[in-house]
């Protein structure tokens, strides 16, 4: 029974599903002589795209994407899908491909030639002895029959990394990308004769109606190498969940805690070095650290979150000091949005809490105010770029919201007025 060495879907191919994809997701169409076209692309299915990044990320030996919810990947990353599946029909004839075998019939006839059947047997061996060569294979799946020729994206891209032989039947290992992290997904065909025509059973994509758990027939899709480096996004919204008191005595400790969404494409893990470092100033020990692991050690996918609860040591002079933090991929890139600089009054004994607590509400305040111009200031003439831009800033926006409504909490539990 082979299998290409080392793969399988639930642990090498992506994790989420093929759509929808997050706003801003567009296709750009560009013709000459005419002006660009936008066409909003979120609810399009991608799988030529998917099953290309797939062996891509696998013959790259680069990380899996663990993110599991299609909707919440960076706009950037459904971009690069896409340009994936445009790569998809790059090769030579491969349109022409996919439309004879949507328009063929199933059997073989005089006028209209040998039928899809006959071509699907011709192709298993090509399919074969891509596996056989340790080679992921992807193939077009043909699910309809029509003339139309938009009727071609009605049909599939899956990628075979197995199969195996019972009697005349070929049973295919397939990674489907509407059916994520699934590793029992399968094509059958009796391969044994090209006619009559005969079913070829799935229980991965299949056709509607009479055609459910079928497929009418499969080609080996050409496939080059592209490598997946801007698959790997960094993106974080980080926020300050228990504050650092607004007064401290120098070289008092206290105890705060930040967190940190996971927004971006990566899986965060020690090993490769994603940490939270400070920030007002950048690399500062000005609180007696500059980094804080992730917590436990442990590893963040897409979507999750790391909270870092650790201690602090106020400056040993006296002043006033920023308390800001920000996610680092070390020796890469500082990444997300940074945690707004909070005042700490230390060694101080002027002023009162009410009056550091107002402080550190203006402060935070004064840069939600910036970030809502900054959104209100989108230049909307590229669709594509604005709506990503938009979405990190609205982001930015509601965890800057949400530490004001934190800091207000505070100033009435301490009998301040709040703001």
């Amino acid at each position: 029974m082979p299998f290409v060495p080392g793969f399988k879907p639930s642990t090498h191919a992506p994790l989420f599903r093929n759509s929808p994809w997050p706003t801003g997701t567009n296709l750009t169409i560009q013709l000459p002589g005419l002006p660009t076209i936008n066409v909003d692309a979120t609810s399009f299915g991608l799988c030529g795209g998917m099953s290309f990044l797939a062996r891509d990320i696998f013959e790259a030996g680069t990380p899996q994407l663990q993110g599991r919810n299609s909707q919440r990947i960076p706009v950037a990353l459904a971009g690069y899908i896409m340009s994936r599946l445009i790569d998809s029909f790059n090769s030579p004839d491969i349109v022409a491909r996919w439309l004879a075998s949507t328009q063929a019939l199933d059997h073989g006839t005089v006028l209209r030639g040998p039928g899809l059947f006959a071509a699907t047997v011709a192709e298993c061996t090509a399919v074969t002895d891509d596996i056989d060569a340790g080679v992921l294979c992807p193939i077009g799946v043909i699910l309809v029959e029509s003339f139309a020729p938009w009727a071609v994206f009605d049909n599939h891209v899956e990628l075979v990394y197995g199969y195996e032989r019972s009697g005349t039947e070929l049973t295919l290992f397939v990674y489907d990308c509407n059916r994520p992290g699934m590793d029992d997904r399968t094509i059958t065909i009796d391969d044994s004769a090209p006619r009559p025509a005969k079913t070829i059973s799935t229980n991965a994509t299949d056709g509607d109606g009479a055609r459910a758990g079928t497929v009418r027939g499969f080609f080996r899709v050409p496939y080059v190498f592209k490598d997946p480096a801007h698959a790997y996004i960094d993106d974080a919204v980080t926020s300050i969940a228990v504050v650092p008191p607004v007064r401290m005595e120098a070289g008092e400790q206290a105890t705060v805690t930040v967190n940190a969404l996971n927004r971006g494409s990566t899986t965060w893990t020690p090993g490769q070095g994603y940490r939270l470092g400070s920030q007002a100033p950048q690399d500062s020990l000005t609180w007696g650290l500059s980094r804080v692991e992730l917590p436990g050690g442990s590893s963040v996918a897409p979507d999750g979150t790391a909270s870092f609860t650790f201690r602090i040591s106020a400056p040993a002079g006296a002043g006033e000091f920023g308390f800001a933090w920000q996610m680092v991929h070390e020796m890469v890139v500082w990444f997300g949005t940074r945690t707004p600089r909070l005042p700490v009054a230390v060694g101080s004994t002027q002023g009162t809490v009410c009056t550091q607590l107002h402080r550190q509400y203006t402060a935070v305040r004064r840069e939600a105010a910036e970030v809502q111009a900054d959104l209100d200031a989108v230049d909307w003439s590229d669709p594509f770029t604005a709506r990503r831009e938009a979405a990190a800033l609205a982001r930015r926006l509601r965890g800057l919201r949400a530490q004001l409504a934190s800091i207000e909490n505070e100033q009435v539990a301490a009998g301040c007025a709040p703001g």
